[in-house]
């Protein structure tokens, strides 16, 4: 039975290995041309496994920034995976502590979204694994694979690709700015902080995180204030 609902799991998560497939290629292609060995890049997409802190990471490197604060930046970021692990219990079936340490850390927001949505009732441990094992062993591949393509390209080229590395970050930015007000202010907000830190001075690791962590306490004051006056207005108009 846990034999079945692996490959059940394993074909289910053919999808998001595919999906990873050309933006897991780009990362290995961005870390050749970044600096990184193929050890290293190899070695960000096993241990770290997180696309946009991955990508996060290769631009604060090529700028030189300190390793704390990359630590910090990612630890940052990835924050949500904290609750979509949380949640993601409450659907599971029982199982020992270290076997869930182990599959919540292979949780993505792909993952995460297939898992939560994707079947009914308790979610079997065996079928998890097999989602999720398919698609870490695909970002992990392919991150080697990119970096081979990329340490085989011409040297202007590979330096020409450095640019892709903003343009991927424009990709996945966009889509989750259509029709989300929220996201979009807190893009522009955290845009005007980092730059005005770094014209006063302040170091372009240092300026990124304080204005990461500034415009997310903000814009979240922002939207549960707004929240609390629809909840009141709606409260007095109930009482009339």
């Amino acid at each position: 039975m846990e034999n079945n609902q692996f490959s059940t799991g394993l074909k289910a998560g053919t999808s998001i290995a595919i999906g990873y497939f050309p933006v897991a290629l780009t990362f290995g292609l961005l870390a050749k041309t970044a600096g990184l060995s193929l050890i290293e890049a190899t070695a960000m997409s096993i241990f770290v496994y997180a696309g946009a802190s991955q990508y996060m990471a290769l631009s604060l490197i090529t700028a030189g920034v300190a390793p704390l604060l990359i630590v910090t930046s990612t630890f940052i970021v990835n924050i949500r995976h904290f609750l979509m692990t949380a949640a993601l219990n409450e659907k599971m079936q029982p199982a020992k502590k270290w076997v869930k340490a182990i599959y919540a850390f292979w949780i993505t927001d792909e993952s995460f979204s297939m898992l939560a949505t994707g079947k009914k009732g308790k979610i079997p441990t065996a079928f998890a694994f097999g989602v999720i094992l398919i698609a870490y062993g695909s970002w992990v591949i392919f991150t080697a694979v990119g970096f081979v393509i990329g340490a085989n390209l011409p040297q202007f080229l590979q330096a020409a690709m450095s640019i892709a590395l903003y343009a991927m970050f424009i990709g996945l930015l966009v889509p989750s700015m259509k029709g989300n007000r929220k996201v979009v202010m807190l893009a522009g907000l955290a845009a005007i902080l980092h730059c005005l830190l770094y014209l006063i001075g302040m170091s372009t690791g240092w300026s990124i995180l304080l204005a990461t962590l500034a415009s997310s306490i903000l814009i979240e004051m922002v939207y549960v204030r707004r929240g609390k006056t629809v909840d009141t207005m709606y409260s007095r108009k109930e009482g009339t």
